[in-house]
């Protein structure tokens, strides 16, 4: 049975592609939606776009987002496309093209990393995270009628072919940067900065491992269910600037330790955990000593990098996040939720509701039937069992995983 969301994709008949992922993921999506009997064309903005789009029909665009807008004014009268699809709709492109569409009236869709990690994509029309439509009233879900459950493919994403699409999109990026004299990326789009990140990633994931040897078997015991997990997202992340009231992570650790040391038990301990794609990019342990010492609570707080989520929350009393996907998994793990941001699951009933202050001692407990209607919901609507780099990078093997069922394909669960 398709999805809402893959009925949604081809929905369609004549699609402009935007930014998509760094790597061949859109141009695969565009091959894929022409043997569907659709038009697609795709949009270049640098040098690694241009590179993964080079065997099909693509338009350059070479300005600012500033005249975006009016680009594609003038692109629709020789293209009269329906549908525009992007990946990340904060981008000051993307944000440029989905006013534009939705003052057109024509359809925005957006693509992310899934929300149910890690056998999905996520795509929505309209926008995705805190810009998406779907409903925020604990009613709504209480009241749908029970989906029949969902078969999915298990996927397992490549870490090695993001590193290295990403490496050569930066290269290519970087050596026709000449072409694109105005084109300015959402992140650093410098090759040199970027590996000297990743190498400082690589070296720092052995010393944390090796520095960390006993700390996960501390928090499977001696402190199981006595404390608090932190969730630290990427420091740049859109879900940062766009949708919480957040200008850096930094004030984030420091509003959560202040809370911590004002207003919780002093018998329970506060864990930070550091987002693994942030590895080679920061380091919050000057900051974290700082303030303990600061704060009074040095003894109560850990600081850690890649112990496995899953038996992080396992063993957590309850979980503080911006609005990290990750909160969707302390939900399934029935855990406690307090958001700090704007998250799509910020919903009464599944999240507390009240000041960061109060949380700390709250016997609130998320209402799992509530979460049980609502994660089928969000299956329905906005996943596609798919990955965007896995060993097969056909967009025809992977994007239809959720129909082209091996014989090993069951119903799993997410998380």
């Amino acid at each position: 049975m398709d999805s809402t969301a893959m009925s949604k994709l081809l929905a369609g008949k004549r699609y402009l592609l935007l930014q998509g992922p760094m790597g061949p993921f859109f141009a695969d999506l565009a091959d894929w939606l022409e043997s569907k009997g659709r038009e697609a064309m795709n949009v270049v903005f640098n040098g690694g776009d241009r590179f993964y789009c080079r065997h099909r029909p693509m338009l350059q665009y070479d300005q600012t987002p500033e005249h975006f807008a009016h680009w594609l004014k003038e692109t629709w009268k020789t293209y009269p496309f329906d549908t525009l699809v992007c990946f990340g709709d904060c981008r000051p492109l993307h944000q440029a093209a989905r006013q534009w569409a939705q003052a057109k009236g024509l359809r925005f869709l957006a693509f992310e990393e899934g929300y149910l990690r890690p056998h999905f994509i996520t795509l929505e029309e309209g926008g995705v995270n805190a810009y998406s439509s779907l409903p925020r009233d604990p009613e709504f879900y209480r009241h749908l009628p029970e989906l029949p459950p969902r078969t999915i493919q298990p996927l397992k994403p490549s870490t090695r072919l993001r590193c290295w699409h990403a490496a050569w999109y930066y290269w290519e990026g970087w050596i026709h940067r000449h072409d694109y004299p105005l084109y300015r990326h959402h992140k650093s789009f410098s090759p040199w900065y970027e590996m000297r990140c990743w190498l400082r990633a690589w070296r720092r994931k052995h010393w944390y491992a090796f520095k960390e040897r006993d700390v996960l078997p501390r928090l499977q015991t001696q402190l199981s269910k006595r404390y608090y997990l932190a969730i630290l997202q990427v420091y740049n992340d859109s879900q940062i600037r766009n949708h919480s009231g957040y200008a850096d992570v930094r004030d984030y650790i420091n509003d959560v330790m202040y809370s911590f040391a004002t207003k919780a038990p002093t018998t329970k301990y506060l864990v930070f955990k550091h987002h693994p794609m942030d590895r080679g990019h920061r380091l919050y342990r000057p900051l974290i000593d700082e303030l303990s010492e600061k704060y009074g609570i040095r003894n109560r707080v850990l600081y850690v990098h890649d112990l496995p989520m899953p038996e992080m929350l396992k063993h957590a009393k309850a979980v503080v996040t911006i609005n990290s996907t990750a909160g969707l998994s302390a939900l399934i793990h029935h855990k406690p939720l307090k958001v700090m941001g704007d998250a799509l699951y910020d919903i009464k009933g599944l999240t507390y509701q009240g000041h960061l202050n109060q949380f700390w001692t709250a016997e609130f407990k998320p209402d799992m039937g509530l979460l049980a209607r609502f994660r089928s919901y969000l299956l329905d609507r906005t996943q596609i069992n798919a990955v965007f780099y896995g060993k097969d990078a056909s967009i025809n093997n992977n994007i239809q995983a959720h129909r082209i069922l091996s014989p090993t394909s069951k119903n799993i669960d997410i998380y």
